[in-house]
């Protein structure tokens, strides 16, 4: 599908909100190092409208709830796409899973400086947290964005989403190559309805496009076995 650009929709104050965030990339950037994408107008394509695809599928989601609902963003760098959604969406509860210190105090800077007070920035490794009472199938949603091969990143984003919620990745031209095993892993974490979503940013040529967007429905509980040690996701990962 072509995609439009999500940032001209967005209100005035939203728009300075994105800007505000981009130059505030561009300068901690220059000594953190948390990202090789380091011009504005890159920023705003491929971290910010990159980050918003998902507009459609949440507010989709929402309009059958009657409640706030609730984000997870694990692994979330420099926060793409949780801080990016929680502009986008003031009316939804975002929590950011993040395990380098640098990134989870530079999220934390853009979190106080544009007063976003719809995210919480949390420093922790995410099979540990997914056992936690308060963290375990309690999420709506939960995303994870081009990090790690399918079946290692569903298990350890699917344990903290609720029966009913989404599970939904960005991932690029090797999905293709992972999506086997990721189907297993994802039906033994409880989630199947798997919907393979091909995008294209504005501005840029479908035929050289290769992202992806998989988007997962969770209709089961996940075993209490996982997610296991991350030692174990890795070097025996599901579905193989």
């Amino acid at each position: 599908m072509l995609q439009k650009s999500f940032l001209q929709e967005m209100t005035q104050s939203q728009r300075e909100l994105f800007d505000e965030y981009a130059k505030l990339l561009q300068e901690e950037n220059k000594r953190l190092n948390l990202t090789r994408i380091t011009e504005i107008e890159d920023i705003r394509q491929r971290h910010f409208e990159d980050s918003l695809v998902v507009l459609p599928i949440l507010k989709e989601y929402q309009a059958g709830l009657d409640r706030t609902p609730s984000l997870i963003d694990v692994g979330s760098g420099g926060g793409f796409p949780s801080l990016a959604l929680a502009i986008a969406l003031p009316d939804w509860s975002f929590t950011s899973i993040e395990a380098t210190g640098k990134k989870v105090a530079f999220q934390n800077l853009v979190v106080n400086e544009l007063g976003l007070g719809n995210v919480e920035v949390i420093q922790a490794r995410a099979e540990e947290v997914a056992n936690e009472f308060d963290f375990r199938e309690t999420f709506d949603v939960a995303t994870n964005r081009a990090v790690g091969v399918l079946s290692m990143v569903a298990e350890l984003c699917v344990p903290f989403v609720r029966k009913g919620g989404l599970f939904l990745t960005w991932k690029g031209p090797k999905l293709s190559q992972e999506i086997g095993s990721g189907k297993k892993a994802l039906h033994m974490l409880g989630c199947n309805d798997l919907e393979e979503l091909p995008y294209t940013l504005c501005g840029e040529d479908p035929a050289q496009s290769g992202y992806r967007l998989l988007k997962a429905t969770k209709r089961s509980h996940t075993p209490g076995e996982y997610p296991r040690a991350f030692k174990d996701i890795k070097s025996n990962q599901l579905g193989k």
